[in-house]
């Protein structure tokens, strides 16, 4: 079951926009706060925590 959740996971990230990879990426791997993603891609702090939001549950649903 957890090898079919890992598998469903990687597939969903891989259909993500590079926009939504990329947002990913700078939060988790480069550890940078939501101002700093937001100064990225010109929005501001509350929209990335939003798209952060609906990126999770995106995810998320991907593996129940």
């Amino acid at each position: 079951l957890q090898t079919l959740q890992l598998e469903n996971l990687r597939d969903t990230v891989a259909e993500l926009s590079d926009q939504e990879q990329q947002m990913l990426s700078l939060r988790y791997d480069g550890e940078l706060t939501l101002e700093e993603i937001g100064k990225v891609f010109g929005v501001s702090k509350m929209a990335v925590s939003k798209r952060l939001k609906k990126l999770h549950e995106k995810l998320r649903s991907s593996v129940i």
